[in-house]
């Protein structure tokens, strides 16, 4: 225990050190009391000591000055005076002891010093926690009162002040009836003891609705939340108090809105659907009138008209076929819908098989010619997917230049989705134009060069988009099209072969660097298959080329170099980041270079791991075990308890954006909490994965998850029920919580969470 001896006199003759330094105190400094008028906290003690030694000074006025300065110190005075109403005095103001100097001293000392020490830590945890809780109470955003067994306020503070107009003068001692209009306080009353008088429980609260009155007589609607804590076999109350009466408005105003909205789109709907009714028949009947009469005009006087009146004739028959198709576009448009799609599954096989059926003598005609891998199932109308595939085949057929039409069709899966690839060798269009394409009635070319109504692509997109996918197009002018486009997929989870060979491509163009990776993957007990291409311009023509060939696989992993010709290292993973099939496969970055300018420049892209060079076997070995366990290229590669490399390599991929879906859903499952955690902080993570972790058995992933700055905003509302008040804590503070959560949160029995969702929601007001 560390003293603190301060002297009324520089030559008392009391030896402070050897007395307490024999028991095993340690003496910090001594000093003059006279002399002391800053803080004692800087000087580490445990306790002090006041010395009194002259008859003509009590030290009484100095104790008072100093104690008012550290009241969370120990003091015990050590006085030559025996007064007891001057004793009496010391402890009244705070001192822990007085004893008088005699006989028996350092026994007397050491203990007192001992007894004080411990009462005063139990005091002062007392006292903080009681600083504490008012401080919370005065800055709560809630009315707050307590109340002593008979229900009569006992605290009132400021925010109760202003709710009530009341000051705590005018209450105190009353009964807590008083916050309600006259007629009401009897009921008031009742109410709150017979709850607590039907349940036996230390701690008790509930929480109602009530109708609360200011001073002035003004009636509001307010919540009403009573706690009962029963302490020391006596029982106390308290509440929380909120003026609900604006948000309640606003509530009502909201419903009627909604309401209102409601009824104006179920009217809508109604409107748009007696449109189609109209477009379908009566906007038709028309046009089949003007088309059958222009057609018996043309049988009627042939031979009769002049050339420029044939042409005008031509005119109206061609602009009423025309009008007819427009119209039948917009109705299939504006038809289609998932719901048609519940239950559904459709074999893109046998459609691909029934389109080039139906679409057999203009192939013929054309000599165009198809490659098409197997394709998969998906659940869409069949007749929906008749009608995607026929506008994209349709479209090749359109826009294809004088070369021999050759179109391929593939898919591959990629997490939850397929991902379909419809390319040609047509005409091509302008990148510029690339995004417009796919909108109703868009046109890049005249239609008397290339005749249509301009809805196919946007039939296309709106089938796709409609069942949660998306389609963009890659091409240049004279290079024919890339169409790609996503479906959901049966099961929607990945379907991966369990193998044991892992499949490497290796872009480097050192013969030195290249036979020490060599080295180290021949010493790494890892069965692989490696594949090496020198520059970045060859890795990725030979990437592309694998895509378009049947049953040969993408690599697994890519070991790519930074410094390379033609193409260097930051370049292959912006191209691999940009292809929606490529940018599943991992890779690590080899390189000489540390620099962290091309270190973030390769996070940004696509680099899942980086290593620098020389490749060490154990390093290695390590890092390709690591990465493959996690994307399931291997069956049982590596043991369920990680070593510490092992681990951080499994944070680094957690924690990367780049990292696979797949990979994150098996981290998501990892035995270590910190990985757990780290996934659950990538805003790359999916909804599926988000809700895996929101179940997590520790309550520091899912805090973690709360930190997401993607996480979806159910997830969000499901957390703030968590049972863990740190996760409602984060809850509270995320930057996507609802306001409706905010004022769940404000209700919350933990003080502080409350606290911060209270501070949140008067933030957004």
């Amino acid at each position: 225990m560390r003293i603190l001896v301060l002297k009324d006199d520089r030559s008392g003759i009391y030896n402070y050190g050897s007395v307490l330094e024999a028991s095993g105190c340690e003496v910090v400094d001594v000093m003059l009391l006279q002399e002391t008028t800053t803080s004692l906290r800087r000087f580490n003690a445990d306790a002090v000591v006041i010395d009194i030694s002259k008859k003509d000074c009590t030290g009484l006025e100095e104790f008072t000055r100093l104690q008012g300065q550290n009241r969370y110190m120990s003091f015990v005075i050590h006085s030559v005076h025996s007064d007891t109403d001057l004793a009496t005095e010391f402890i009244k103001r705070g001192a822990q002891d007085y004893l008088v100097k005699g006989s028996n001293d350092s026994y007397r000392l050491l203990q007192s010093l001992r007894f004080s020490f411990e009462r005063n830590k139990v005091a002062l945890g007392r006292l903080l926690r009681k600083d504490r809780l008012k401080l919370v109470l005065e800055d709560s955003f809630d009315a707050f009162i307590s109340m002593n067994s008979e229900l009569s306020i006992t605290e009132w503070n400021s925010k109760a002040e202003t709710t009530f107009d009341r000051k705590p003068e005018d209450v105190l001692g009353r009964s807590i009836s008083i916050i309600t209009p006259q007629h009401l306080r009897k009921q008031f009353l009742k109410n709150i003891q017979n709850f607590f008088e039907d349940h036996d429980d230390r701690f008790l609260k509930t929480t109602r609705e009530i109708i609360a009155q200011r001073s002035s007589g003004k009636n509001f609607a307010a919540e009403f939340t009573v706690y009962r804590l029963v302490d020391e076999n006596s029982p106390n109350y308290y509440a929380y108090l909120r003026d609900i009466s604006k948000e309640k408005k606003t509530k009502e105003q909201l419903e009627l809105l909604v309401d209102k909205r409601t009824e104006e789109l179920s009217r809508s709907n109604d409107e748009l659907e007696q449109f189609a009714k109209i477009a379908s028949h009566d906007l038709q009947e028309p046009l089949r009138a003007i088309e059958g009469f222009a057609h018996l005009l043309k049988k009627g006087t042939k031979g009769k008209l002049n050339k420029d009146c044939k042409e005008f004739l031509e005119y109206i028959i061609d602009g009423t076929q025309r009008m007819k198709q427009l119209i039948q576009s917009i109705l299939i448009h504006s038809q289609i819908s998932a719901s048609e799609s519940i239950d559904q599954v459709t074999n893109c096989n046998s459609v691909v098989s029934s389109v080039l059926d139906s679409l057999q003598h203009i192939i013929e005609s054309t000599g165009a010619t198809f490659e098409i891998d197997y394709l998969p199932e998906v659940p869409v109308e069949k007749s929906q997917v008749i009608q995607l595939f026929q506008n994209l085949i349709s479209n090749s057929i359109k826009f294809r230049s004088e070369r021999p039409l050759v179109v391929t069709i593939n898919s591959k899966l990629s997490m939850d989705h397929w991902i379909f690839a419809f390319k040609d060798n047509g005409i091509g269009i302008e990148p510029e134009y690339a995004g417009n394409i796919f909108d109703m009635f868009s046109r890049i070319h005249s239609k008397e060069i290339y005749p249509g109504t301009g809805m196919g692509l946007a039939i296309c997109k709106r089938i796709i988009t409609t069942h949660g996918g998306s389609i963009w197009v890659e091409s240049e002018p004279g290079e024919g099209c890339r169409f790609l486009f996503t479906l959901p997929s049966i099961n929607n989870i990945r379907n991966i072969n369990m193998r044991n060979k892992i499949e490497i491509l290796l872009v480097e163009d050192t013969a030195s660097d290249i036979r020490l990776t060599q080295e180290a993957l021949k010493e790494s007990e890892i069965d692989y298959s490696l594949v090496i291409k020198n520059d970045g311009a060859e890795a990725m023509e030979y990437l592309y080329s694998l895509k378009n060939v049947e049953k040969i696989k993408l690599p697994d992993i890519i070991l790519l170099d930074l410094n390379m010709p033609k193409m260097n290292g930051h370049q292959v993973l912006e191209a691999i980041k940009a292809d929606p099939i490529l940018r599943s496969i991992p890779v690590i970055l080899l390189t000489v270079s540390e620099r962290d300018e091309d270190v973030l420049e390769a996070l940004s892209t696509k680099m899942n791991y980086y290593m620098p060079k020389p490749v060490t076997t154990e390093k290695f070995s390590l890092l390709i075990k690591a990465i493959a366990e996690v994307n399931s290229l291997v069956k049982d590669i590596s043991p369920k308890t990680h070593t510490k490399e092992e681990t951080h390599i499994r944070l680094v991929l957690a924690g990367n954006p780049h990292t696979s879906e797949f990979a994150l859903s098996k981290l998501a499952e990892a035995e270590e909490d910190c990985v757990r955690c780290r996934v659950a902080r990538n805003a790359k993570i999916p909804p599926e994965i988000q809700m895996i972790l929101s179940r997590d058995r520790q309550a520091e992933v899912r805090l973690s998850l709360c930190e997401n700055t993607s996480l979806m905003t159910s997830i969000l509302d499901m957390l703030a029920s968590d049972r863990s008040d740190d996760v409602r804590l984060a809850v509270s503070k995320a930057t996507k919580v609802s306001t409706r959560v905010l004022e769940k949160l404000a209700e919350d029995e933990n003080v502080f969470v409350a606290d911060s969702a209270k501070k949140a929601l008067a933030y957004r007001t």
